[in-house]
């Protein structure tokens, strides 16, 4: 079965688009900026369009420069704080990020995602809005991240994989998805990380490993978030002095204008998968793409004693010196 919908193309699924919505009787438009927050239409970088429909409240995101569909689905209320029906989230290249289907603000059914370039990212089926039966993860290169499988209350049973094969955790969780008993932890290389014991999410006791499999008498948590050297000073830096303005070009509204790129540091601390989630124009988008994309090596992200990915989004602001 999980094959089954892995294989299924977005151009098919973008047929079911044209029945979400039925003839409109009302209608809202909204402008948000970059962060989504409301915004006048001179700095947006979103447009919405919310239609009073049979069935409910239809809404459609756009990505206003690239006039690109973002997101469409149908609420229950016309504030839009309820979903309630089929979901459809693209990028700005058109291309489909996530699919499915809640109902009354839940998360209902088959969800489908899906890598930037386009790799199926996850597959989960849900009960009332939790993770239910068998789920899976796949990286951008395709080889497996997790699979998992949940029980109506929440417990459960987790495996996952670093991206080169080798396995990354495994254990149990008991109601209300609280890792529970054994859970053992692996370095990038194969070697176990750590042996942790819990207890309904409570950690009673753990042992750490190097790399090359001997214990380690210190057990005090080392788990950090990726760093830049010279810490965000020090990446705020690097950023200011490679950005550029591409003077072939003039902002007419406002002096400024954001580009979110996003990115992963991988176990090594290297930039990777790197890509415009939020775009502005193209030029702008290249130079953000590229700056970020050529960043120096990190510090690691840390989490049980091991090395792991961390996937994180950076605004690059270009602001236009005044005459």
């Amino acid at each position: 079965m999980i094959f089954y919908f892995r294989s299924m193309k977005p151009a098919l699924i973008a047929l079911f688009i044209l029945t979400v919505f039925a003839a409109p009787a009302q209608k809202t438009e909204q402008y948000f900026n970059y962060l989504w927050k409301p915004c006048y239409p001179t700095f947006a970088r979103f447009y919405s369009l919310t239609e009073k429909t049979d069935s409910g409240w239809g809404r459609r995101d756009y990505f206003i420069h690239e006039k690109a569909l973002q997101m469409v689905g149908l609420y229950e209320d016309s504030s839009c704080q309820i979903p309630n029906g089929s979901f459809y989230f693209f990028n700005a290249a058109g291309k489909l990020q996530s699919a499915g289907i809640n109902r009354h603000g839940k998360k209902e059914g088959l969800w489908l995602s899906y890598h930037n370039n386009g790799m199926m990212s996850d597959s989960i089926f849900y009960a009332d809005g939790n993770p239910s039966g068998t789920s899976f993860a796949w990286y951008e290169n395709g080889y497996l991240h997790d699979s998992s499988v949940y029980n109506a209350d929440g417990s459960g049973v987790e495996v996952s994989w670093f991206d080169n094969g080798n396995e990354s955790q495994a254990g149990r969780f008991s109601a209300g998805r609280k890792m529970n008993g054994k859970w053992q932890f692996f370095h990038a290389n194969g070697q176990v990380s750590s042996l942790e014991t819990y207890q309904d999410g409570a950690l009673l006791n753990k042992q750490y490993f190097n790399e090359d499999g001997s214990t380690l008498a210190d057990t005090t948590n080392k788990d950090k978030l990726a760093e830049f050297k010279g810490g965000m000073s020090g990446w705020q830096h690097y950023l200011e002095k490679h950005l550029y303005f591409p003077d072939q070009y003039r902002f007419t509204n406002g002096d400024s204008a954001i580009v979110v790129v996003t990115g992963t540091i991988d176990e090594t601390g290297k930039m990777t998968n790197v890509y415009v989630s939020t775009p502005f124009y193209p030029a702008f988008d290249k130079i953000a793409l590229s700056i970020v994309s050529k960043s120096p090596l990190w510090s690691p992200a840390i989490r049980h004693n091991r090395k792991v990915k961390f996937t994180f989004s950076q605004a690059v602001s270009f602001v236009q010196e005044s005459n």
